[in-house]
């Protein structure tokens, strides 16, 4: 829209493009949050396909070793069984590295997997975005790397099956299969290593730029609305009060000022029946322009804090995000072994015990609670209770993840003082100043009927009513400072 053009629109169909500005722009965060959860789940889908690949691996070998000391036609299938999780993945891989990727095939690759079907079309997408980049062609490296050294499984397997199968498996060439097999393994190990420590490093890359954009583009957002609501009332602003300056000065006698025309709008059909201009205002619009909104930044959230307890709730884990608050909130140094009586506040211990009860039983609590240190601090948690389970499934204790929300907390409460300051700006508009504009324009045309002669009661008059346009003015002032 050109600025002449939207500067001679009514008010009424400025707030209305203002509206719909808005809605579009946060439209467009919504797309870009799908985006980041996405994206996010799919880093997700991945590190859990990682462990899904390691445990089927070593199951894998597991079951080899045993046919091999065994003749067990079950453990061969097993082992056959197990080979299909890898070698899904590698399916899924192989098809994506084609020239036209073969999506049906990378799909059933991940099924064989045993990846979660709500994942699957996440994951294959974050491989087509970002396989190219540092940290994922890393990973994919050693992906290869330990999947080729998987690989050597295959004909150790069917050489033992076939020498099963004639009868004429020894002694020796059992020893040199399971020799054969060791080392496999320690060939796959490092490079397992690596694969899960740059999918890792990759995962925390992607997790970080997401964020990026999503921060950027919720500024954005709040930045225009902020702009363009703050020039609409500017505008308006700048009118109405070369307007109110020129008829102080009319009170005051001094009835050749005119207010220059500027627009076509409400305020310019009133500019022309004054037909007068106050240069000397502009300083005082200056003025209200350094008093714009300050937009408050996004701040970046915290690193979470994971503790793994036993059982009967002794730490036996926690990171080094868990030593630092330890160390800053609680002046402890954190020590395996540490029970929940020593490290949570005895305020909340019942309901820390209550929930990690709660958690050892099969449910996961998730809360988000407020808390106040003893230097006066308080910051606001995300706590998740969830069973921590052995190889077996068997509960054995208690994973306690705790973050920072405190930002976020804070950014919602600055959004609706933000939001309730818009509605007061439009309630003002909308209804408070259509009265004192109304009557000075009928002022004005008894001023005109009169030839432009007016009693001091009709000046007097003038004055009220453009006082109160003056109060209102003043208001939608305060509420954007």
């Amino acid at each position: 829209m050109p600025v002449n053009t939207f500067k001679n629109t009514s008010i009424s169909k400025k707030l209305y493009f203002t509206i719909g500005i808005m809605a579009f722009l946060i439209i467009i965060e919504l797309f870009v949050l799908s985006f980041a959860l996405s994206t996010l789940s799919a880093i997700r889908g991945y590190v859990a396909g990682e462990g899904l690949w390691s445990k089927s691996q070593r199951d894998a070998s597991l079951h080899l070793r045993l046919y091999v000391y065994s003749g067990n036609e079950a453990e061969y299938q097993s082992f056959l069984k197990y080979l299909e999780v890898p070698l899904g993945d590698r399916k899924e891989r192989i098809a994506l590295e084609k020239p036209v990727p073969d999506l049906q095939m990378a799909r059933e690759g991940l099924l064989q997997g045993r990846n979660h079907p709500d994942d699957i079309d996440g994951m294959i997408r974050l491989l087509q975005r970002f396989s190219n980049t540092p940290h994922l062609a890393r990973t994919i490296y050693y992906w290869k790397k330990a999947e080729a050294s998987l690989l050597k499984f295959i004909p150790v397997g069917q050489q033992v099956y076939a020498a099963y199968q004639t009868g004429t498996l020894t002694n020796d060439q059992t020893q040199a299969f399971l020799a054969r097999i060791n080392q496999i393994n320690q060939e796959i190990t490092p490079s397992e290593d690596g694969f899960s420590y740059t999918l890792g490093e990759g995962s925390r890359w992607l997790e970080r730029i997401v964020l990026r954009i999503l921060i950027g583009i919720a500024l954005t957002v709040e930045i225009t609305g902020i702009i363009i609501a703050v020039s609409i009332s500017r505008n308006i602003q700048k009118g109405l009060g070369a307007i109110i300056e020129v008829a102080k000065q009319l009170a005051r006698g001094e009835l050749s000022r005119r207010v220059a025309v500027r627009s076509r709008d409400e305020i310019g059909i009133l500019a022309t029946a004054f037909n007068t201009m106050a240069d000397h205002l502009e300083d005082t619009i200056a003025e209200c322009k350094d008093s714009a909104h300050k937009l408050r930044s996004f701040f970046d959230s915290t690193r979470a804090c994971h503790v793994l307890l036993d059982s009967s709730l002794n730490m036996i884990y926690f990171n080094q995000a868990s030593i630092e608050l330890a160390r800053k909130l609680y002046h402890l140094e954190l020590t395996k072994g540490i029970t929940a009586e020593q490290w949570v506040h005895p305020d909340r211990l019942p309901g820390f015990i209550a929930n990690c009860e709660i958690a050892m039983s099969g449910h996961a609590i998730q809360e988000e609670v407020p808390i106040t240190y003893v230097d006066g601090e308080t910051i606001w948690w995300s706590l998740t209770f969830e069973g921590a389970r052995d190889e077996n499934g068997e509960v054995v204790g208690v994973s306690y993840h705790a973050i920072d929300i405190t930002r976020r907390i804070e950014q919602e409460q600055e959004i609706k003082a933000q939001n309730q300051s818009l509605r007061q700006i439009a309630h003002i508009q909308s209804h408070g100043m259509r009265r004192p504009v109304a009557s000075i324009l009928g002022l004005m045309n008894v001023f005109e009927m009169q030839g432009f002669k007016a009693t001091k009661e009709e000046l007097m008059m003038l004055r009220e009513v453009t006082v109160e346009l003056d109060e209102q003015i003043r208001a939608i002032v305060h509420a954007t400072d």
